[in-house]
């Protein structure tokens, strides 16, 4: 097939001579290319490729990087692709992904699936964001091909280098979403950076709105980091209608606020301006089902909150309602790490007849509680700040399990607190439950401090009366040598004057050859050498 020849000039005063076009061989090569005949027909002042180079240089032409995919390349008004040696027409410098119906100047091919060059300087109804610096949609293959597969019919330039976003009206309740699903244009998935930056966009436009305004999303927000340190900043000032506003939008779902990382300081501020009905209808809402209100308190964020609720409870009424609601999980409460600090906020703020609920509780399963790290606290704080019955109470479920407990780890704590609050009946009570058993408890590695406080903080009469048990046990040299013991014999001798000074004196005289070869005798030993020097 014979190509009919066409003539190339440049400018109005040339003439050439007519040539046929290039075509690009079965092996690779340029058929019909002859540089001799090429340089013969052009004026000497004209550059052949200086002047091809400015000709493309003006052109909006993609990166090389697409005409190395030969699927790329244009298809001409008669459906062939063009080869390397075709002319190119000026406005033909960007594959066009959207038009695909529109051919050379507007005129219809009737082939909607071909790709055809579109012109240059086209205009499009999509915004530029200039504080975004993003890589070009050309460069991203996967967003490239399913661009030109759609069937919008709108211009787009792959040459920008910035974020493209679609125009449209400013909308609060979809700046909140997450979700890019239902913008109007496929963007960029894979950048990160950009949806970061727009979410932070998105946080400084809803700051233009008040809390009326953002009606319906404050949920949402307040489940957002920068989203709840939003609504806390308009929380300074509130007026009713915005406290009513955010109560009401937040009042059914309170207790998944209080638990959140974020939700739980927008409740902190929001109980801090509520008045006393606005309390009223939140307690009301966390007791609506009681384990709610109790797994609130044993949450991290929720124990934060509660305290926050009953710092600001004033009304009698309301309290009792707390207490009330907190009754069936106190002892739980008190060996939880979190729950622990509501109620030993509660022992210290409210009085003891307003914890009489959580103190009965707590008696009920008291050694539970006694033995149990974070619980062991609680009930030393229980025993401090309960009065009359309510403290005796505590005080005999105590001294039931007392062997038990001074040879548990955290149990002794409770057992020696007891001896500290200075109460000559507790003492006298606690060494009639011991008596008998003083002697083994000074070799176990916990209650060993429980005698010891028993012999310092008793009167002469009980300290006697102990040290005296320990002298006449079956075996008593075996105290001397023991790892724990020997520090009760140490104690013993600080305590012990008159006729008890000198049995000990005597037991540790018979047993001084056993002692010296002995570590824990030589600290016995070691407590003689002290006194000497100190009486010196």
């Amino acid at each position: 097939m014979q190509t009919p020849p066409q003539h190339y000039a440049i400018g109005d005063e040339a003439n050439f001579q007519s040539f046929s076009p290039w075509v690009i061989s079965d092996n690779g090569g340029l058929s019909g290319y002859d540089r001799n005949q090429m340089s013969s027909n052009l004026p000497p002042s004209i550059d052949v490729d200086e002047t091809v180079c400015s000709v493309f240089s003006s052109l909006s032409i993609s990166p090389t990087t697409h005409l190395h995919n030969p699927k790329l390349l244009p298809e001409n008004l008669h459906g062939e692709f063009r080869g390397f040696g075709s002319p190119i027409r000026i406005g033909e410098g960007s594959v066009h992904p959207f038009r695909s119906d529109i051919g050379f100047s507007g005129v219809n091919t009737g082939n909607s699936h071909r790709r055809i060059y579109s012109g240059v300087g086209h205009t499009h109804p999509f915004t530029v964001d200039p504080h975004q610096h993003h890589q070009p949609l050309w460069r991203n293959r996967d967003v490239l091909h399913e661009v030109r597969s759609s069937a919008f019919d709108q211009p787009f330039d792959f040459d920008q280098w910035s974020n493209l976003h679609p125009t449209q009206q400013l909308n609060p309740h979809s700046l909140c979403s997450q979700n890019s699903s239902n913008s109007s244009f496929s963007r960029p998935v894979n950048d990160n950076l950009n949806l970061v930056s727009t979410k932070f966009r998105n946080h400084q436009l809803l700051s233009f709105l008040s809390l009326k305004e953002l009606r319906g999303m404050i949920y949402s927000l307040a489940k957002d980091q920068n989203g709840c340190r939003l609504l806390q900043s308009k929380f300074e000032n509130p007026t009713d209608e915005e406290i009513e506003i955010v109560l009401y939008e937040v009042l059914d779902s309170i207790n998944d606020l209080m638990k959140d990382q974020f939700g739980n300081y927008l409740i902190q501020k929001l109980i801090s301006v509520c008045n006393d009905d606005h309390k009223l209808r939140i307690l009301l809402s966390l007791t609506n089902v009681p384990v709610e209100m109790i797994l609130v308190c044993m949450n991290p964020h929720g124990t934060r909150a509660m305290q926050k609720l009953l710092e600001n409870l004033a009304n009698p009424s309301q309290i009792a309602l707390a207490m009330a609601a907190l009754r069936p999980g106190a002892a739980r409460l008190a060996n939880d790490p979190n729950g622990h600090h509501v109620i030993q906020y509660c022992l210290i703020h409210f009085p003891s007849e307003v914890n009489e609920p959580i103190l009965n509780e707590i008696a009920n399963k008291c050694f539970q509680v006694a033995t149990d790290r974070s619980g062991c606290c609680v009930l030393q704080a229980c025993i401090e700040r309960s009065h009359g019955e309510m403290r005796n109470r505590l005080v005999s479920e105590v001294l039931a399990d007392a062997i038990h407990l001074a040879e548990d780890p955290y149990g002794n704590y409770v057992l020696q607190h007891m001896l500290g609050l200075n109460v000559p009946e507790f003492t006298t009570q606690l060494v009639r439950e011991l008596q008998g058993n003083f002697a083994s408890l000074s070799c176990n590695k916990y209650a060993s401090n429980v005698v010891e406080k028993c012999l310092n903080e008793s009167g002469k009469d009980i300290s006697s009366q102990i040290v005296m048990e320990l002298i006449t046990s079956p075996n008593p040299s075996m105290l001397l040598v023991d790892p724990y013991a020997n520090f009760v014999i140490q104690s013993a001798l600080t305590v012990s004057t008159g006729f008890v000074y000198e049995c000990l004196l005597e037991m540790i005289s018979d047993n001084m050859s056993s002692m010296r070869s002995n570590l824990y005798g030589k600290k016995i030993l070691a407590w003689f050498e002290k006194r000497r020097i100190l009486a010196i």
